[in-house]
């Protein structure tokens, strides 16, 4: 119990130090969009891996996505800021489990991705429904 403990501590700090880059980040939206076509990246050539939180991990980019082009600012810089943070993280070439271990390379990316999206959760549900309404209102005015 005490090496889980550890290990524990161990991703918090190293998400505690993800937070810390993403709130430099987040000032400039150039290098932000940078880092999220990596995340992007990464994902989709881990996609088989990432089954368990692809759809979440596809939300968090669609959001980023949306802020970042300016259609949707509804959203806490705190939140944006962890949302930021889990990418860096997912980024992170040093892990609890480096990426090249086969079958666990990604179960620290997926721990802290469903962190994220927990503490985050009333935000994501919010951009969800104004995702929803965008849909709907342009067929509204045809």
């Amino acid at each position: 119990m005490k090496k889980v403990e550890l290990n524990l501590k161990y991703l918090y700090s190293k998400f505690s130090k993800s937070e810390s880059r993403a709130s430099q980040l987040i000032k400039d939206k150039e290098k932000t969009q940078k880092t999220l076509n990596q995340a992007l990246k990464k994902a989709n050539a881990n996609k088989t891996d990432l089954a368990g939180i692809w759809d979440q991990l596809q939300n968090l980019f669609s959001l980023v996505r949306d802020y970042l082009n300016g259609s949707y600012k509804d959203i806490p810089k705190k939140s944006l800021i962890a949302i930021l943070a889990g990418l860096i993280y997912f980024l992170s070439p040093v892990d609890l489990f480096p990426d090249f271990v086969l079958g666990f390379g990604l179960i620290d990316d997926m721990f802290i991705i469903g962190l994220v999206v927990k503490q985050v959760a009333d935000d994501l549900e919010k951009y969800q429904r104004w995702k929803t309404e965008q849909q709907i209102l342009p067929s509204v005015h045809d």
